[in-house]
């Protein structure tokens, strides 16, 4: 096999024949699939087969793609000419493109036709909104992946960046509500006259080419007509969906047709990890859940890339995140617990985090208010410092990567309340990152909320205020995410000054002087504290939350709200780094308000979280002791407090065992004391004296051999 290709830091994929990995090849450009040394994610590499007729108009649109991205569309990373040949690079999309899917299809369900529909009028709307450029083949440029069992994603991953030739033409607004009201006349026909489409299936040619003629006349001036359609085409969709998207209808993965398979994989590590299932989680399709043999903890499992596909450099960054894993100095990242090669694979295995990952929640809230925003923050602030100091180089931190532990499992059913609860009302999290390259990032799956963020030149990743900002926005529902179940609510108050301040972050990023994020938390809270956007309550009466650490957090700074009045010092102390630690004076007043009912009125379960039983651990509990004592603790304390109160009362009543034995001691000490040669009378009960018919001639008294010893000698013998 010959040694991969190298353009610029851009190693080009091969196949397990050698053959360079295409993806699209056409008149205009041939399009290969590579790995970014640098950022160690895969690319696609553009290559034009013209020359550029307008340089200055290619640059330009390159760089509007650039500075501000959407997460529905692939990054554009870079750009340029070679050898007289343009070129533009643009982060992977793993999956097929749309034109692929649809073809393979001769029936669709309702549903899942009204999904992709909108998924795909999405995208389409992100790409017009910042140029006017729509690709000759749409559903030749757009990719379809599945992120759940129910959901599915369009995105973006080609682009024109020079017009055709011919300059539009007017009236393109009504040719597109022509081409909307065919779309949506044909998806309500299906539905039979009902509410929603039901499980019937459609035929996927008509479909496919109303689709296509909508997605075709889409411009800049019909973005609203655009969310209008796309509005309407929701309502055919039942609330809830039974089931899971059929295995013939789901889309392919990009990556995984140049991978082992799970077979091989799980027979490579069959001696060191027993795997438990094969059923994978669309988020991160790639991995397989598993146990260690020899210490029982849960891992995830995935195979290490070859030099075919990836650079040394990717399993270098494995090794030392195995290697970090036995300091234990970093407890809020998530450790690699095994690095093993076998049958010429080389796997990795990861501890499994049991927590809620900041997608998960905000596809179940869509959006946090400002107060759980700022604890989120606070958080995230104290994991990044510990992630600066272990020396990992981690390029991107995507939502899935973040995980808020809370000691319950995953498959807890507390877990799932939880996702529908203020973060106020929880009784503790505490945040851990996973900062090593897993192939799921690398493939591009997930939400990276850097892709608001300018990209780097130098292809380093600075956890600055600005990175912080554009995690608050995602928060915030002031960026769209992804597969998400609710609407974004309205704008109010409180998150129009927030937003203010995240865009000035932002802006500070884009003129290439971000703040610290120690800075940019401080103003955070004196901005909503300037605004008065909290009303200061008196603190109830009622207990408070107490926090359950778990075995994995118990050395972790927690994030805790122990009363709703209670100050912010107990959330950012330990979290942020000393040299950029806050100078809050007024932070106390942050969390007074931030419900509108009471903690009396909570869920019931919040309250009773703290007497609950371990979780984690059988063994072990859950609560420190001053928080959590057990039944048999509090048994042995009582009857042993019972014991020494019962021996106080029977010493000052004289009826104690040890004053009797007093009486007697003082005689057998005498009896030990006395000459041999030294008569010696024995004492005679009182009751039976006993005569004595020889009298005894001058002997020395000897005082003590009666039953009561003068009271001076007792004394004495006391202090011997």
């Amino acid at each position: 096999m010959p040694e991969p290709s190298l353009f610029r830091h851009y190693q080009i994929v091969q196949d397990t024949e050698g053959n360079h990995v295409e993806l699209t090849r056409n008149d205009e450009q041939v399009n290969v699939m590579a790995c970014d040394t640098v950022q160690m994610e895969f690319v696609h590499c553009h290559v034009l087969l013209k020359a550029l007729t307008d340089r200055a108009l290619f640059e330009d649109n390159c760089r509007k793609l650039q500075q501000i991205g959407h997460p529905l569309l692939a990054r554009l990373t870079d750009f340029g000419e070679d050898e007289g040949n343009p070129f533009y690079i643009t982060t992977n999309v793993d999956g097929e493109t749309l034109q692929s899917y649809l073809s393979r299809q001769t029936e669709l369900p309702g549903w899942l036709a009204v999904m992709v529909a909108t998924r795909a009028l999405e995208a389409v709307a992100a790409l017009v909104s910042r140029i006017d450029l729509m690709p000759s083949k749409p559903l030749e440029s757009l990719r379809l992946l599945q992120i759940g069992p129910q959901s599915l994603q369009v995105q973006v991953a080609d682009y024109r960046l020079l017009p055709s030739g011919a300059k539009k033409v007017r009236g393109l607004k009504a040719a597109f509500e022509k081409q909307a009201k065919f779309l949506r006349s044909f998806l309500v026909d299906q539905s039979g006259g009902g509410p929603t489409l039901p499980d019937a299936v459609l035929p996927t040619a008509d479909f496919t080419e109303l689709l296509n003629a909508c997605l075709d006349a889409a411009a800049p001036e019909n973005v609203s007509a655009i969310q209008s359609l796309r509005e309407a085409l929701l309502k055919l969709v039942p609330d809830k969906l039974a089931g899971e998207i059929p295995a013939a209808q789901k889309p392919r993965a990009l990556l995984a047709q140049q991978l082992a398979s799970y077979q091989e994989v799980a027979r490579a590590v069959v001696n060191r990890i027993r795997i438990q299932s094969q059923r994978l989680d669309m988020a991160n399709p790639y991995s397989m859940r598993g146990t260690l043999t020899k210490t029982g903890r849960q891992v995830l499992v995935e195979q290490v890339l070859p030099s075919r596909l990836a650079p040394a450099v990717i399993a270098a960054a494995a090794e030392k995140a195995y290697r970090l894993d036995k300091k234990r100095d970093f407890p809020a990242i998530i450790s690699v617990a095994l690095l093993h090669e076998a049958e010429g694979l080389t796997c990795v295995a990861e501890e499994l985090a049991e927590g809620i990952t900041l997608a998960d929640l905000l596809r179940e809230r869509r959006a946090l208010s400002v107060h759980e925003t700022y604890i989120v923050l606070a958080g995230l602030d104290g994991a990044l410092s510990q992630l600066e100091n272990s020396g990992l180089e981690a390029r991107r931190l995507r939502l899935e990567d973040i995980h808020l532990l809370t000691g319950f499992p995953r498959e807890d059913a507390r877990s799932t309340k939880l996702l529908l609860t203020k973060l106020t009302d929880w009784p503790a999290f505490s945040v851990m990152l996973r900062a090593h390259p897993t192939l799921a990032a690398m493939s591009g799956r997930g939400t990276d909320p850097a892709l608001i963020l300018p990209a780097p030149k130098d292809g380093s990743r600075s956890w600055n205020a600005a990175w912080l900002s554009s995690v608050g926005r995602f928060l915030l529902a002031l960026e769209p995410l992804p597969g998400a179940v609710s609407e974004a609510p309205a704008n109010t108050r409180e998150i129009d000054t927030v937003a203010r301040l995240l865009d000035d972050e932002l802006a500070k990023a884009r003129q290439g002087s971000a703040s610290k994020r120690g800075d940019f938390l401080a103003r955070y809270a004196r901005v909503v504290q300037h605004h008065d956007l909290v009303k200061p309550a008196a603190a109830p009466a009622s207990e408070p939350l107490e926090p359950i650490r778990s075995k994995a957090s118990r050395t972790r700074p927690m994030v805790e709200n122990r009363e709703i009045s209670a100050s912010l010092a107990p959330l950012t102390t330990g979290l942020a780094p000393m040299a950029e630690k806050p100078s809050v004076g007024f932070a106390e007043l942050l969390f007074r308000g931030t419900s509108e009912t009471s903690p009396a009125s909570g869920p019931d379960w919040a309250k009773t979280a703290v007497d609950a039983p371990p979780t984690i651990n059988p063994h072990e509990s859950l609560l420190p002791p001053d928080e959590f004592v057990p039944f048999w603790l509090r048994a042995a304390v009582f009857i042993g407090g019972s014991m020494v109160l019962g021996g106080i009362i029977a010493h000052l009543s004289g009826d104690a065992t040890w004053l009797k034995n007093e009486v007697k001691k003082p005689v057998h000490a005498i009896e030990a004391a006395v000459p041999k040669a030294t008569p010696v009378t024995r004492a005679v009960p009182a009751f039976e004296p006993s005569p004595r018919p020889d009298p005894v001639p001058e002997a020395p008294k000897t005082p003590g051999v009666g039953l009561t010893p003068p009271s001076g000698l007792k004394n004495a013998i006391g202090d011997q």
